[in-house]
């Protein structure tokens, strides 16, 4: 199960920069032995950041397993009516609540009749950043975008192994980033200035229908999961642009 919960919040003013004291926010709401459960984890089974929109300032928390979605969620929908962070005076309200869920059989089902669109163009909502070598690596990178998507979607409850060594391999010789607009960001953390980037890629796969499904899966698997490190803070949000747009 995939869920996603967007708080639509009573102002302008509020984006990614506030994502990191919301996750503390949203932490004192949790069972506190579900709380506890979560610190010792490596790999969080939750996304959550804070988008600036036309509309207003939008709090969007997901949930990649029901756990998480009865704990989670479950803790916030319908019970949160204001916000007010540690620290600071100003109280934001909450002004609409709205939730998605996606089972992941849909995705299978997608998966197996749909066919997938050799292109696909990825906008990155917030800093992104990635992890090699031990340092940061703050550029759109197709094998660590999709082995970033492996790991989240193996340690989460869904059925479909994407976990697979010569799969990210093949993606990484056949999927390509054709065109890109991005530009370098900044991420404040727990008093630290992680950097990373935001703006949007195109990819190009030239490989099997099959492949072009298989990446199609796993960017939708990361519009709830987010890509890359420190996405429980309200880093690497990232959606598919739909033809519409």
């Amino acid at each position: 199960m995939l869920a996603r919960l967007s708080m639509s919040l009573d102002t302008d003013e509020w984006d990614y920069r506030k994502a990191s004291r919301l996750q503390g926010f949203m932490m004192d709401r949790l069972n506190p032995l579900y709380a506890n459960e979560l610190h010792e984890q490596q790999m969080h089974p939750y996304s959550q950041t804070v988008l600036h929109t036309a509309a207003g300032s939008i709090w969007q928390v997901c949930a990649l397993s029901a756990e998480a979605c009865e704990q989670i969620i479950g803790s916030l929908f319908g019970k949160v009516e204001t916000v007010k962070l540690h620290n600071e005076r100003q109280e934001v309200f909450v002004r609409d609540m709205e939730t998605e869920v996606v089972e992941f059989s849909e995705l299978l089902a997608e998966f197996y009749q749909e066919r997938a669109d050799k292109n696909i163009t990825i906008d990155f909502l917030t800093p992104t950043s990635f992890k090699r070598n031990g340092r940061y690596f703050i550029l759109p990178d197709m094998r660590l975008i999709c082995q970033s998507l492996m790991l989240r979607q193996a340690s989460s409850e869904t059925s479909f192994e994407m976990l697979d060594e010569d799969a990210l391999q093949d993606i990484s010789e056949n999927c390509q980033i054709i065109r890109h607009r991005i530009r370098s960001m900044i991420f404040p953390a727990e008093g630290t200035k992680i950097p990373g980037f935001m703006g949007s890629v195109t990819i190009r796969c030239f490989g099997t229908e099959t492949m072009a499904r298989y990446l199609r899966l796993l960017l939708r698997f990361g519009e709830f999961s987010g890509v890359g490190i420190k996405t429980g803070m309200g880093m690497g949000a990232m959606r598919i642009r739909r033809e519409a747009e």
